[in-house]
């Protein structure tokens, strides 16, 4: 199957100018093209409004949507106008709001990925509620509609089929509405994944496609695409002059990140303390195989509290002592909810940034850095996949992850950083993608 040119996903390091090349490009279209610009912030939102004007974007509000942010996009893409929203909104996509896009002719820019794939928490707005007590709720709930026949999942994908037409309890609305759509998937009867309509990238939606984003072959969107079977070409973008912009062809041959490399790894100092470090090593296992999952979010769940607070020590160390760095310039991340238990007196929650952070600039000023996470993708997710031979390189996927937060950082503005990367895999992965 040919690449598709109609889908570009634009692949370069952070800072290399994929959003000026966006910004430029929008400038130069003919006026009467129309488009749709997702990102993943209200402030990002404000920067292109306030670098295309020209273009007189308009962002969805819920006053002229009589209360509804997804009501006044609808009209603005019925109208005609050029649209810049956020990923929370545009992942929302309804038949209404497809429907108008196919019969306007929109192009598409997507700042970095999207969630095109999520766990379906059927209690998430239960916070009284664990996230093990919704998902066994959860659970229940399935094994209920399973035995009932009320829902039944094919074997050889994993779709979801509603059987029942009347009749329904309003807590199965979301899963009958999704199945009916195709958007469902049900793992091992165990895990519900949500998927993003694959139509809004097929032909017949978009005139256009752009993705700006840094390693695409080794992320989520990636994968999606090929269990849908969806093509695309990867182009990298080039300053050709001063605040002037070009994309080129990827060649898979070719070293394009080699000078920038060189640059960074002069400016990136990692940790390499025994004993900061000793957490997250590798250990043998009765069969004397090598285990890397010290770190993982399994490790979190079932770890005991002495060796947590072994870990915030560790951090807090090398924060204060190794590094002697200011409140203010300290960043560190952990799995969502295990935060909480993180929680220290000497471990702001100010310097915390979500693992999954990206296309922010936020935290440029941050020079200190704490990754104590060790990445696997769900396994359900790779069950998933799976089904269609498509296959998660795990190694890959959490070196994209770990470096998109990273760039979130003082080092995207050149500037020098120190980080404490405690899980032996990330680690390796880390310094052997710096010196590659």
């Amino acid at each position: 199957m040919e690449s598709n040119e109609r889908i570009k996903v634009i692949d370069s390091p952070p800072g290399f100018g994929k959003t000026s090349f966006a910004i430029q490009y929008m400038n130069e279209l003919p006026q009467d093209t129309k488009i749709i610009y997702i990102t993943p912030f209200l402030k990002e939102c404000e920067r292109i409004k306030q670098s295309c004007p020209i273009k007189n974007f308009y962002t969805p509000d819920a006053k002229r949507g009589q209360g509804s942010k997804m009501v006044d996009l609808i009209s603005l893409i019925i109208r005609g106008r050029n649209v810049v929203s956020t990923h929370a909104l545009f992942q929302n996509i309804d038949d209404r709001l497809l429907n108008a896009i196919r019969n306007n002719n929109y192009i598409l820019i997507l700042d970095e990925v999207m969630d095109v794939i999520e766990k379906l928490d059927l209690y998430a707005d239960c916070q009284n509620k664990t996230e093990e007590q919704r998902e066994r709720l959860t659970r229940e709930d399935l094994d209920t509609l399973l035995e009932s026949k009320i829902i039944e999942v094919d074997p050889e994908t994993y779709l979801v089929k509603w059987n029942k037409e009347d009749g329904i309890l309003n807590k199965y609305i979301q899963i009958k509405n999704l199945a009916d759509r195709e958007m469902l998937y049900l793992v091992g009867n165990d895990l519900l994944i949500w998927s993003f309509p694959i139509e809004v990238f097929r032909d017949g939606c978009f005139e256009e496609i752009f993705i700006l984003t840094y390693q695409f072959d080794n992320q989520i969107q990636a994968y999606y695409y090929k269990f849908f079977e969806l093509e695309y070409s990867t182009y990298f973008v080039k300053e050709i002059s001063k605040r002037k912009y070009e994309i080129v062809l990827k060649d898979p041959s070719a070293n394009y990140e080699g000078n920038w490399k060189k640059q960074i790894r002069k400016l990136i100092e990692v940790c390499d303390s025994p004993k900061l470090n000793k957490i997250g090593n590798y250990y043998s296992d009765a069969a004397n195989r090598k285990i890397c999952t010290n770190l993982s979010k399994s490790w979190f769940e079932n770890t005991d509290k002495e060796t947590m607070d072994i870990l915030v020590s560790n951090i807090v160390n090398y924060f204060q002592h190794v590094t002697k760095s200011k409140a203010v310039e300290r960043m560190w991340t952990c799995f969502k909810s295990q935060k909480k238990l993180i929680k220290n007196n000497n471990l702001s929650t100010k310097g915390w940034v979500e693992l999954n952070s990206r296309a922010t600039n936020d935290h440029a000023g941050k020079k200190v850095l704490a990754y104590p996470i060790n990445r696997y993708l769900n396994p359900f997710f790779t069950k998933f996949f799976s089904k269609k031979n498509v296959q998660i390189d795990q190694d890959k996927f959490a070196l994209s992850e770990l470096i998109q937060w990273v760039f979130r950082s003082a080092i995207r503005n050149s500037e020098k950083i120190s980080i404490y990367i405690p899980s032996q895999r990330m680690r390796e992965l880390f310094l052997g993608w710096l010196n590659e």
